[in-house]
Parts: C-alpha cells; sequence; structure tokens
C-alpha cells in the first residue's frame, strides 16, 4: 500500500481511492486479528510448527498469495526463526501431496484460500462410461468446494491445523482489506 505497490496499481487501472478504502476502519474493530497474530506468535516461538502451506482454491488470488510468501519470509524469516511459506495449487496438490500433508512431518500449519467465483462452467462429459456420470452438469466451481470442504473436515480429524480465507468479492475494497489484514498480522507476529 505504499508508493512501491501503489503506482504500479494505478497504471493497472485500479481505483487507488478503493484500494485503501476500508483498511483502517477494517482492522481497527479486527478482533481475529489480534488473536490471531498473539496465536501465530506462540506458534513461531515454540519452533513446533516451521512450514505454513497456503492451499489455494482460487486461481484469482495466486499473485497475492506470493505476495504473502514473500511478506512472511522476508519479514519473519530472521535470527533462526519464520515459517517457511509454501503456496500449494489446490485441489491439483491433493494429488501430489496430500499424502505427505496427512502422513508426513506434524510440522505444517495450513491456510485455506478461496473466493466464491460467480461463474457456471459445468462438467459436461461425452464418455458411455457410468462410473463419472454423477459428475454430469455439476459446476466445477461446486466440485472445488467439495474437495476443500472434505479436506477440512479429514485436517479436523487429524487435529492438523488450519485457518481458512473466504474472499468474496475481488475487488479493491477487499484487496485493501486482505492486504492490510496480512502486513498487520506480520507486523504483530
Amino acid at each position: 500500500l505504499s508508493e512501491v505497490g501503489i503506482i504500479p496499481a494505478y497504471f493497472m487501472g485500479l481505483d487507488i481511492a478503493k484500494l485503501r478504502k476500508n483498511s483502517e476502519k477494517y482492522l481497527l474493530k479486527n478482533k481475529i486479528l489480534k488473536q490471531s497474530s498473539i496465536q501465530f506468535a506462540k506458534i513461531l516461538k515454540s519452533k513446533k510448527y516451521t512450514t505454513l502451506v497456503f492451499l489455494n482454491y482460487s486461481n484469482r488470488l495466486e499473485k497475492f498469495l506470493f505476495w504473502c510468501q514473500q511478506l512472511l519470509a522476508e519479514s519473519l524469516g530472521k535470527k533462526g526463526k519464520g515459517f517457511f511459506p509454501i503456496i500449494s495449487s489446490a485441489p491439483k496438490d491433493h494429488h501430489s501431496l496430500l499424502q505427505l500433508y496427512l502422513d508426513g512431518p506434524k510440522n505444517s500449519l495450513f491456510c485455506f484460500f478461496s473466493n466464491e467465483e460467480k461463474r457456471n462452467i459445468k462438467v459436461n462429459l461425452k464418455l458411455n462410461h457410468n462410473k463419472f456420470k454423477f459428475l454430469q452438469n455439476k459446476k466445477i466451481s461446486s466440485i472445488k468446494g467439495a474437495q476443500k470442504e472434505a479436506l477440512k473436515k479429514i485436517f479436523s480429524f487429524k487435529k492438523i491445523p488450519f485457518r481458512e480465507f473466504k474472499v468474496n468479492n475481488m475487488n479493491e475494497e477487499t484487496l485493501g482489506e486482505i492486504f492490510s489484514y496480512f502486513i498487520l498480522e506480520t507486523v504483530l507476529i
């Protein structure tokens, strides 16, 4: 939200006033920010968890998560401390990494990121095979959501720590809020 980011955002056509609009008002009333920062600081101090996995269920949040990764690594990775932030593309990475997440070392925290995309792309199978008929005409976003909810249930069952961020509106005001949230959370940690 400084000149380094605001000037390129302006040239990209973003409304800077909207980007900054709710950040201060939103954060001053946010009890979750305080609680989360305290919990993360305790976790960081304990050194029990060293990896922070961003499970990204939205392509539209990918660049934001790269920014988050850089913010956390650069800001907290000092004096033998910090989290190793990893971006995991979900549900694609369920196939290749889920075994590690569920049964590997218990040194990872997880953050689910998603947004309520208003897309109506549906599965259209042109197969004569009945095995996958149950997917016919289902929204892809619904299938991804079901996969996310199933993983959250498994994490809860296995007592794997996670938190979730759902971005309902992909606009300047919301971006300003989530940028501010993660900046302040990192500062407080």
